[in-house]
């Protein structure tokens, strides 16, 4: 398996840090003050990193780097299947990472699709949140360190991947008591090593069972990737409901974010989809739920089938320039922006 490595141009840098293309000229000013970069190859252009990213966005950017004390963790759920979930909170994590940020990955689906996306054998002997979760119950020490990979180099990204244990996992949790507080206990084991991250990304199965809903619990956010189709609208309603059964099984109201999937101009009925789910998150009485200013177009870049050519590598690493990676990017930063709020309202609450 070849060595996955995320390194960029100024122009890829120049987007992830806010600058964009007309500011470049400023951008390359603090470049050389930073002597961020290097030269991998002798007589070719600098590339850079998402430490570089980082540097310029704690130092002085139009974007810059939010500091957190503990990690905003993110729940990517919704009640069906194939609407890109998986896919987009791979690309959010890489996007957010590549801008400078500290990211883990959890995989919970027995299907194990984000762990694949990384390349993980899941054949292979590996620890995962289901074995956290089973230690947790049995009163024994659970530690992420034990599952814990970095899929891309030079990137400060983690992943703790799943198998299809998981589905023992779920059915463990069912007999047990306070099931619903379990991920949270599993947090609370491994609380120092989360808090050397700024976000954690848990990615769910598409559907209702006790390890997701657990792993919801101990969210500060649920993330609902909605593709713009009708069935949308149904399972839009369900995951209403989720959060009522939330609220009343641990007296939280966890915030919802919708990200639109898959708009296309040249299919009308994916424009009305949004229009309808936006007129239904203004009817919602909470102030709790919300939908991104960023919609992620249909895309064939987004949908490669295991074995293509450039493999199942995310947008920034196979194309850093397209206009959905630019997409990603703008989505990142509405992701920062919202830890910043859920921030605002711990402290006011």
């Amino acid at each position: 398996m070849e060595e996955r490595v995320l390194h960029f141009k100024r122009r890829v840098l120049a987007n992830l840090t806010g600058y964009g293309l007309e500011g470049e000229s400023r951008l390359a000013k603090h470049i050389e003050k930073l002597q961020a970069g290097s030269y991998p190859v002798q007589g070719g252009k600098k590339l850079y990193t998402a430490d570089d990213s980082r540097q310029i966005r704690a130092v002085d950017a139009p974007w810059p780097l939010p500091r957190f004390d503990r990690p905003e963790v993110l729940a990517f759920f919704y009640s069906k299947g194939g609407v890109g979930k998986t896919t987009i909170c791979a690309n959010i994590g890489v996007t957010l990472a590549a801008a400078g940020n500290r990211v883990l990955l959890i995989d919970t689906d027995p299907q194990a699709s984000l762990s694949l996306l990384f390349d993980v054998d899941v054949d292979q002997e590996i620890y995962t949140l289901g074995d956290a979760v089973e230690a947790v119950i049995h009163d024994k020490p659970a530690d992420f360190r034990k599952g814990l990979i970095r899929p891309i180099k030079d990137l400060q990204l983690d992943l703790l991947p799943a198998d299809n244990r998981l589905v023992w996992t779920d059915m463990l949790m069912v007999q047990a008591q306070y099931r619903e507080k379990l991920v949270e206990q599993v947090f609370i084991c491994n609380q120092a090593l989360l808090e050397e991250y700024d976000f954690v990304l848990i990615d769910t199965p598409p559907s209702v069972n006790s390890l997701s809903f657990s792993a919801v619990a101990a969210s500060n956010r649920i993330i609902s990737v909605v593709q713009l189709s009708k069935m949308a609208i149904k399972a839009s309603g369900n995951l209403f409901k989720l959060a009522r059964e939330l609220k009343k099984g641990t007296g939280r109201v966890v915030p919802i974010t919708f990200i639109p999937n898959m708009l296309h101009g040249g299919k009308p009925h994916t424009r009305s989809t949004l229009d309808i789910i936006r007129a239904s998150i203004d009817s919602e009485s909470s102030s709790k739920v919300g939908i991104t200013a960023t919609v992620i177009p249909e895309y064939v870049g987004l949908a490669r089938p295991k074995g293509h050519e450039d493999g199942q590598k995310t947008l920034l690493e196979a194309e850093p320039l397209s206009l959905t990676t630019q997409k990603f990017i703008e989505l990142s930063r509405e992701i920062e922006t919202l830890a910043m709020l859920d921030r605002g309202d711990e402290n006011h609450g």
